[in-house]
């Protein structure tokens, strides 16, 4: 069935098939000139090794997807690293959210659906080599021109009606990308990391296109780009050299500094300033973000140890925890042993999580409490982004909830009850609140008159080098110092 269905089988390039193959060449006019019985019977043992290793070390097997009665990654490899000077033509689809889907449907259901769809694609695409590649994602190729506009429209009618496996109908959602040879890529990864950025950028939009995606130049492009932010954080991580940046945050009613948030920053010589947006997703998915996390938390354990920093009066720092980080089941021993060697007092750092990290509750649940018993206090980041809820809030033993700025922003835009009742219910839980993305006097007032607890935004200052963080406080605090006393004056005079 492999091979019926194979238009271009991979040719295992290996140097012992070289081998063989070159000496039976040889000995062709060898045995034509001499006749002798030897060289026919080494010229007929060199076709039986060729074949052996063509058929059998090849292995089809290797190349065949079980599931879905296609070609597999590695065969969509191999026939494309072997064609690459030949013009081709691609329509991959992706199974959006495929790993929720698989949790939701059960892995058996799953399966039979991938069967299901595998063999609509063969039958729908018989001209053209099918594959699945892995985790949701299918590829229409071919080297002859077809039209991949009119396949991407065929695919998505299709997954807009259901797939009866079973006795039952299941539903999925799918993004469409399309490539072709005019797109420079320089390696077979680099195709299938270009449809996958396609992807990814499809699925994170606010509202995801159902029109296909033409990847151009400029995917390649960001794709070098990644590359070399990759390098930038490896030398980052590896030369301590992540940038710390704080943000104040300040007490709603009295309008005082008592806290801040660290933020990571990163700066090469190379590439100048890097976005936290972009290096950040980057580092989370290549597992740097765990060494650069570890780097930001010593780093300001550093600065709250030292004398100068404790005389400012700030209460506490924020640090964010990446839900990679979260993963890892070191993660506490790790923090404590930091804490203690620069001798802050775990009261001074609250931990920032997001609500990603709850997905995996056992674990975190088991860091916390660890942490707790040190005396860390946790947070809960940008509520009001995502899918959290007070039920899952209250599982976890959070001081204080951060609201998103966007959140935030979208009262001030369009205002209604929400924002406020949000606040009032989780202090009526006993949180404390915290509001990002304050930019005006206005808002900062109207926060308060919400009974918001924190305030942290562009209206207080930007994120900025802990040096110049330190400068920033000297100078509140003597401006605090000035109002004071002028205070004292005014009731000093009143009561003459």
């Amino acid at each position: 069935m492999f091979y019926r269905q194979r238009k271009y089988p991979p040719l295992r390039r290996d140097r012992a098939f070289a081998f063989v193959v070159s000496a039976g060449i040889l000995l062709l006019p060898l045995c034509l000139v001499t006749q002798q019985p030897v060289f026919y019977a080494a010229s007929y043992a060199c076709l039986l090794i060729s074949l052996w290793n063509y058929f059998g070390k090849q292995n089809p097997e290797q190349f065949f997807e079980n599931r879905t009665g296609l070609f597999n990654r590695r065969a969509f490899e191999c026939l494309m690293r072997e064609n690459a000077s030949r013009r081709y033509s691609i329509v991959s689809l992706c199974i959006r959210n495929y790993l929720d889907m698989r949790e939701l449907y059960g892995e058996r259901q799953m399966d039979r659906c991938l069967t299901h769809i595998g063999r609509w694609m063969h039958e729908a695409f018989p001209a053209q080599n099918t594959f699945y590649l892995r985790n949701g994602n299918f590829v229409v190729q071919s080297f002859a021109p077809f039209d991949q506009a009119k396949a991407a429209e065929r695919i998505q009618a299709r997954f807009a009606e259901n797939w009866h496996v079973g006795d039952v109908d299941r539903f999925f959602d799918v993004s469409c990308a399309l490539l072709d040879s005019s797109v420079r890529a320089a390696s077979v990864h680099d195709i299938m990391n270009c449809l996958a950025m396609a992807h990814h950028r499809q699925d994170h939009t606010v509202l995801p296109d159902k029109r296909p995606v033409q990847v151009d130049g400029a995917y390649v492009e960001d794709l070098h780009k990644e590359v070399a932010v990759k390098r930038a954080l490896e030398r980052a991580v590896e030369n301590d050299g992540v940038c710390v940046f704080l943000q104040p945050i300040v007490d709603a009613r009295t309008q005082r500094i008592v806290g801040a948030e660290a933020l990571a920053r990163l700066y090469d010589k190379e590439l100048g300033y890097i976005s936290p947006g972009v290096f950040i997703p980057i580092a989370e998915k290549d597992g740097s973000i765990t060494a650069l996390g570890k780097q930001v938390f010593e780093k300001v354990c550093k600065f709250m140890s030292w004398p100068e920093t404790q005389a400012l009066g700030l209460d506490w720092v924020n640090v964010n925890l990446s839900p990679v980080q979260c993963m890892n089941p070191h993660l506490a021993e790790e923090f404590i042993a930091i804490q203690r060697k620069y001798g802050v007092p775990a009261a001074k750092i609250h931990i920032e999580i997001t609500e990603e990290s709850i997905i995996n509750l056992t674990t975190l649940q088991n860091q916390i409490a660890r942490m707790r018993k040190e005396g860390f206090r946790f947070v809960l980041d940008d509520y009001g982004s995502g899918y959290s809820n007070l039920m899952m809030v209250r599982n976890i033993p959070f001081i204080n909830i951060k609201l998103d700025m966007t959140f935030v922003r979208a009262h001030f835009e369009d205002p209604n009850t929400l924002l406020p009742d949000t606040i009032r219910a989780f202090r009526e839980l006993g949180f404390s609140i915290t509001a990002e993305g304050v930019e005006t006097s206005a808002m900062a007032l109207a926060l308060d008159e919400m009974d918001t607890t924190y305030l942290q935004g562009f209206h207080y200052a930007r994120p900025m080098p802990m040096e110049d963080f330190y400068v920033f406080m000297k100078a509140a605090g003597r401006q605090a110092e000035e109002e004071e006393a002028g205070d004292d004056c005014m009731v000093a005079a009143k009561s003459v």
